[in-house]
């Protein structure tokens, strides 16, 4: 190697004889190296710290740390700093010992011919060169191979996702995966029991593999022929074909009718890579998705049905007086019908809030049953109505022999409600204890029977119910904020019966026509209706059916506001004919019935606030009928 070909290399000569140091650093200097000197050990470790060399030239035997000791100290980076150990040609074997512990060579004093040792530096330097080479050319393949093995790693990988969406439908996708993994000789064994069709063609659109279930479907074993003539008939490429896309290394996924025998079929086309990684073949499997297509039209049609179902309900809401069993077509209960619909397309929890008396359980019962649980059970649990140390086993169940008096199993709550709807009343009247049980169940931990050690889980909905304003008792502790949202998904408020006086004679006809009653319809006056309509009804519909079968049984009623008659023994029909209007006895019948007619249907209307349907139900004619008297005696 040439003075200008080591580069101004620096070597640290480490000599306790002056003479020597200073002969060889004259020399080397010479000979264009950067030379740095050291009298020992010790000196020499500091330098060779302070400015790392190139090569070393060490001295074994040197007072206060000979060369061995200097050996042992750079021991980690003789790889990358040669040591050439000069020793005296009577201690060779302190020079082996040297190469034992990492040495690069030696050279024996006296140092004769300064060329030789020149040449065990440049040697030196340059095995240095080549190992740093070598581990840079190790590093670099390292890179690259790793670099490929993220390339074939993202290649297998969207083979494997591209071969796991074409068999969504497939029982043995996971054998499928596992065995593209394996072999090709593994995927030819699968692909023969496919149920589906799998082909591969070139870029010039020719066959070189079909699996038997499409030779068998084809009627021929078609390998080597145009695929699209071959296999569709057709004299051109297939137009729901994405093969130029493949061929640059895309995978299609497409739905398409076959005309040549009336299927709809599901194919995605993947490309098939060479030995360099370039597109060799197109790989199509298709699967028959008829009856899927059909079932989808069905659903369809069916979600469309559904729709024009829900439509219809919602708009016979406006005007019919009753949704079920709930009565009522006031503003306030449209808004209810509405959200009651809502919560039964729905899965997800309802709470519902309203005064004592509204109809709570009758509007969860009415979510359950329009809801896709109505064939299953619906359980009502008081929750303000068991004590605190039965709740949990009422919830629950318990085992056989679980505490004292326990002589059978008994299935709780949760399970008489699995797969079905719990209707939780006064959900606000539980403690705390059970609101995280409860919550625990809910979520999916299950529960445990009492006097049990296995987890069952239950598949149910909560529609829980309260007069409480529960966001109060959150704020103040008494109820915990993670089961109040999650029971607090779905609210429906139901307003209280004064809020919708117009529906009190709704209710009352019903409660009139609800109660026994023989042959004869019992009859409540206009006169008494208006004044319920004036009443507050602080038990709302529960006080006013009670009202209303208190007064057909007993013909009072003592807490509202009526008129008084000045005889308290003259008869209610009586009085209720004195009402009506006087008619002249000189003129013929049916201008007198016409005359009462018009008089009796004006005097209706009036109480009932020109109602022309609810006048219609009271007369026992239809709405037509009745507005056309109305047109004729001017009304």
């Amino acid at each position: 190697m040439t003075v200008e070909q080591s580069g101004k290399r620096r070597v640290l000569i480490i000599d306790d004889e002056d003479i020597i140091r200073d002969s060889v650093s004259t020399y080397l200097e010479d000979s264009g190296f950067t030379v740095d000197q050291a009298g020992d050990g010790e000196e020499g470790l500091a330098r060779f710290d302070a400015h790392p060399p190139d090569v070393v030239l060490l001295d074994l035997r040197m007072p206060r740390m000979d060369g061995l000791e200097v050996l042992e100290a750079i021991a980690g980076q003789l790889d990358r700093v040669p040591v050439i150990v000069v020793t005296g040609a009577g201690v060779l074997q302190d020079a082996v010992a040297a190469l034992r512990l990492g040495a690069f060579d030696y050279v024996t004093k006296p140092i004769v011919d300064m060329a030789v040792l020149e040449h065990a530096v440049n040697r030196a330097l340059e095995h240095t060169r080549l190992l740093e080479e070598n581990r840079r050319h190790q590093a670099h393949l390292e890179d690259e191979i790793r670099s490929r093995t993220q390339d074939l790693h993202a290649r297998t990988e969207e083979l494997l996702a591209a071969n796991a969406e074409l068999k969504k439908e497939m029982a043995i996708r996971e054998k499928t995966a596992a065995a593209l993994k394996q072999s090709e000789a593994r995927l030819t064994e699968i692909v023969s029991i496919f149920e589906g069709f799998i082909y591969t063609c070139d870029a010039g659109f020719r066959l070189d593999f079909v699996n038997r279930k499409l030779a068998d479907h084809v009627g021929a074993d078609v390998a080597g022929r145009i695929c699209h003539l071959a296999l569709y008939g057709l004299a051109e490429p297939c137009p729901w074909c994405r093969h130029s896309d493949v061929f640059v290394g895309q995978t299609a996924h497409t739905e398409f009718y076959n005309e040549k025998d009336g299927r709809w079929y599901d194919a995605v086309q993947a490309p098939v890579f060479g030995g360099e990684g370039q597109v060799r073949n197109l790989q199509a499997v298709v699967l028959d998705i008829t009856d899927r297509k059909a079932t989808e039209d069905w659903l369809r049609q069916r979600e469309a049905q559904l729709a024009e179902k829900a439509r219809r309900l919602k708009s016979n809401m406006r005007t019919a007086s009753r949704f079920g069993n709930i009565i009522g077509k006031s503003r306030p209960m449209q808004t209810v019908y509405e959200n009651i619909l809502k919560a039964a397309e729905s899965n997800a929890h309802v709470i519902i809030y309203g005064e004592s008396g509204t109809g709570k359980e009758m509007v969860a019962k009415t979510i359950h049953d329009l809801s896709d649980r109505g064939s299953r059970d619906f359980v009502t649990v008081h929750c303000g109505a068991i004590p605190d140390n039965l709740i949990e086993s009422e919830f629950f169940g318990y085992r056989k022999g679980a505490f004292t008096g326990a002589d059978q199993d008994k299935s709780g709550y949760l399970e008489a409600a699995d797969g079905g709807t719990l209707f939780m009343d006064e959900v606000g009247e539980l403690n705390l204890s059970m609101q995280v049980k409860l919550l625990r169940a809910i979520e999916g931990g299950g529960y445990t029977p009492i006097g049990s050690s296995s987890v069952r889980q239950a598949d149910i909905r909560i529609v829980a119910a309260t007069h409480r304003n529960l966001r109060s008792s959150v704020a103040s502790g008494r109820f915990r904020r993670d089961f109040y949202y999650r029971i607090h998904v779905l609210p429906i408020h139901l307003p209280p019966l004064r809020s919708r006086k117009a529906d009190i004679p709704l209710l009352v006809n019903h409660f009139v026509s609800d109660f026994p009653h023989g042959d004869r319809l019992p009859v409540i006056p206009q006169r008494i209706i208006a004044a319920m309509q004036r009443y507050d009804w602080p038990g709302n519909v529960r006080e006013l059916q009670n009202t209303v079968h208190r007064y057909i049984t007993l013909g009072e009623i003592d807490f509202l506001d009526l008129p008084q008659t000045s005889d308290d023994n003259i008869d209610e029909a009586a009085t209720e004919s004195a009402r009506l209007p006087s008619i002249p006895c000189n003129q013929p019948l049916s201008d007198a019935i016409s005359a009462f007619e018009k008089d009796y249907i004006a005097r209706l209307l009036k109480e009932n606030q020109w109602h022309r349907s609810r006048v219609a139900e009271l007369l026992g004619i239809d709405r037509r009928t009745l507005f056309r008297k109305i047109k004729t005696h001017g009304l």
